[in-house]
């Protein structure tokens, strides 16, 4: 399971707030009402009697701030980062998130400056061109796709809708998506298999949107989720032609399907809460053979769509059990109309940047209102694993970014590496044995810092048709894809690439993240921006985000879920079964210390969801301050002060319950609870007994190292 920061999802609860505010939700303070005339302060002052959180005030919720400024000794994150706080208390706000659009702009810049030449930036200005046409595309409509939709809609069984899908004529995939990637470092590439099934974005939050639950906020952020779905997919569905009653019977017929399946997706909230033993039991079933696939999944024509995909010459691949049974359990003729529908809304949905949306006024103004926060669509339509994100990445790295960075950052990166190792070897609760096999997996460990160790794929071979030779945005989309289907076919069975993780994701995304199959450490062009990174910045900065995000991920590698797979990605334990027992006390003292903290009156965190997330941070803030002892001269109020503003956030109201019901710990306690473990804020910072960060050295928890 890819191991995603917090940031992740800071793009979809951006969008979440317009889609409240294109449905006619309440927005709060997003809502531009009369509201957003009165002064931060006054907002602050109307709720200063109300405040909420203990032990410290909840300083990431609008209208939740108060009026006086905290001392860093009572109050650390929201004594550095309060001028941020109070700036946005009507407007909400995430300083990270302010700061993605870099690479957007920076690349769009590029494409349109007629001036820079190059084979790859031709072929990103002439998608972005033809996606950017918007007369053109709005006057083709769906004819393009038409066919396509055509087909799907003359089938009246399962079986002949399982033929249109394998047809080789047939260029979409709606249900499977197969990435090579291996399953061994010391072997070769394999195949991962992922559901495809959903319209909802399991990719931040897998199945937890589909859980039966009685947690409000898990329940509301469900509700945002489909919400937001169901706001495209209905003008999909409005584009064919539907009529508004025939649209929510559509709707609600994909979404009960939907479903069905979703709700046997792992997702980070499953796994934290599985017993070790029982998520050893499954990373160590989760490889097959094509037969033994085909077996598990014996209604879906799994064989013909991995050779559609150019991915059915592999020996092994890698897959849920559990969701290829429940796909299985769903793909029945017993729902063959909501299949058929759910594949329509498939295809309409990646094919919605290059291709006309024939819709009513209302509907076009309420969906842009929506992608206000997606950026144009020319960009998305390069900004695909499918196109050119790779070739965007790759472009601002080499271009945009300043000279060495690369370089810089992997020499932290291996630097973070060693101070780990160090912490783990003077660490006296681990066995010798058990040291040996972490120091073994962080000899091995992967560092991918704004590129694959093996490359970018090689796009000097695609060439797109210009639109005066014929091409439009659609046609050359099929091209992309097409081209990307080879460049990965040509890696299967091939000695293991341990890049390859980035072929399937869009690196241009903000995100950092920890891969348990193939051990690596992955930082991605996106998440570079000027907020975390620049040139000639002092050591306090560097360590201040990318220094505690490699530190972080790093401590993914040796979590619940990293501790199960060795050094080579293949599912041998790390712990000896007695250093299991003593690290899980660590993991549970951990999240009875967060459990005791309240969120909001009568809510407080969960300790065991956010267990395998702060025991990174936690792992990942010790590394960082012992790079930073052994650094002469280290400003720790620099650092601090740096750290908090770039976490810095503020949460409108009806988005409070999407982030509080992740696993990552809100952004104020990822501060402040790490912080007070640690000596510098009582050596250097001066908090002491009767201070808000104190925390008495019988309470503080520490993972690695000679005082654990």
């Amino acid at each position: 399971m890819r191991r995603l920061r917090r940031v992740a999802i800071l793009a979809f609860t951006m969008v979440l707030a317009f889609v409240l505010v294109a449905c006619g939700g309440s927005a709060s303070s997003t809502d531009g009402s009369a509201a957003g005339n009165q002064s931060a302060s006054t907002a602050s002052e109307t709720k200063a009697k109300g405040l909420v959180g203990k032990p410290w005030i909840t300083s990431v919720l609008a209208g939740n701030l108060p009026i006086e400024q905290p001392e860093a000794k009572d109050d650390l994150y929201m004594h550095y980062a309060y001028d941020y706080l109070a700036d946005h208390q009507l407007t909400g706000g995430n300083a990270m998130e302010e700061h993605f659009n870099e690479l957007r702009d920076a690349t769009i810049a590029l494409i349109k400056d007629e001036s820079k030449k190059g084979h790859d930036l031709e072929q990103l200005r002439i998608l972005y061109n033809q996606a950017a046409d918007t007369e053109k595309l709005n006057a083709t409509g769906l004819s393009e796709v038409q066919p396509y939709l055509d087909r799907i809609d003359a089938t009246t069984s399962l079986d002949e809708l399982n033929a249109v899908l394998v047809a080789n004529d047939f260029p979409f995939s709606p249900f499977i998506s197969a990435q090579v990637k291996p399953s061994d470092t010391r072997s070769t590439n394999a195949v991962s298999l992922n559901p495809n099934f959903l319209l909802c974005n399991a990719d931040i939050v897998g199945g937890t949107y589909y859980q039966d639950t009685d947690d409000q906020m898990a329940q509301k952020a469900a509700e945002a989720q489909f919400a937001l779905a169901n706001a495209f997919t209905s003008a999909d569905f409005e584009s064919m032609g539907m009529d508004s009653e025939s649209i929510q019977s559509a709707l609600a017929k994909v979404t009960e399907f939907e479903k069905q399946h979703g709700k046997h997706l792992q997702s980070n909230s499953t796994y934290v809460k599985k017993d070790f033993g029982a998520l050893a039991q499954d990373m160590r079933s989760d490889t097959f053979t094509l037969e033994e696939l085909c077996s598990l999944c014996p209604n879906f024509p799994m064989r013909e769509t991995l050779a559609n995909l150019k991915k059915d010459q592999s020996e092994r691949y890698t897959a849920s059990r559990q969701w290829l049974e429940a796909f299985n359990g769903v793909w029945t003729e017993e729902n063959f109309d909501a299949i058929k529908l759910m594949t329509k809304a498939k295809v309409l949905s990646e094919t919605r940047p290059y291709r006309g949306t024939p819709v009513s006024k209302e509907t076009s103004e309420r969906i842009a209102k929506i992608n206000e926060s997606l950026g144009p669509a020319a960009y998305r339509a390069c900004d695909n694993i499918n196109t050119l994100a790779q070739v965007l990445a790759k472009t601002y790295v080499d271009e945009c970014l300043p000279a060495g960075t690369k370089e810089r950052l992997a020499q932290l990166s291996q630097e973070v590496v060693n101070t780990y190792k160090d912490l783990v070897n003077n660490t006296k609760w681990i066995s010798e044995e058990s040291k040996q096999r972490v120091e073994e997996k962080l000899d091995h460990m992967t560092l991918n810092v704004l590129e694959p160790v093996d490359g970018y794929f090689d796009y000097s071979g695609l060439n797109l048709v210009p639109t005066d030779q014929g091409g439009t945005a659609f046609s050359n989309y099929l091209v992309c894809k097409q081209y990307r289907y080879d460049c990965e076919a040509k890696l299967v069975g091939q000695p293991a690439s341990k890049g390859c993780i980035w072929y399937g994701i869009a690196p241009t995304t903000g995100n950092a993240f920890y891969d348990v199959e193939d051990n690596s450490i992955n930082v991605l062009p996106g998440y570079l921006t000027s907020l975390v990174y620049k040139d000639g910045m002092g050591i306090e900065e560097l360590l201040s985000d990318v220094g505690f995000t490699i530190g972080h991920e790093i401590s993914h590698g040796f979590d619940y879920q990293g501790a199960q797979v060795d050094a080579y990605g293949a599912p041998n334990p790390i712990f000896t079964e007695a250093d299991v027992s003593k690290f899980l006390d660590k993991n549970a003292k951990l999240a009875e210390y967060y459990s005791s903290i309240e969120l909001m009156p009568g809510v407080m965190a969960d300790g065991k969801r956010l267990a395998a997330e702060t025991c990174a941070d936690l792992c990942g803030l010790q590394a960082v301050l012992e790079i930073a002892g052994k650094s002469e001269n280290f400003d720790y109020v620099k650092f601090f002060n740096s750290m908090s503003n770039i976490w810095a956030q503020v949460i409108p109201e009806p988005l409070f319950a999407a982030h509080a019901a992740d696993t990552h710990p809100l952004n104020y306690l990822r501060i402040n609870v790490n912080a007070q473990m640690f000596d510098p804020i009582y050596s250097k910072l001066g908090v002491a007994e009767g201070n808000g960060m104190y925390l008495a050295p019988d309470k503080r928890i520490v993972v690695w190292g000679p005082n654990a």
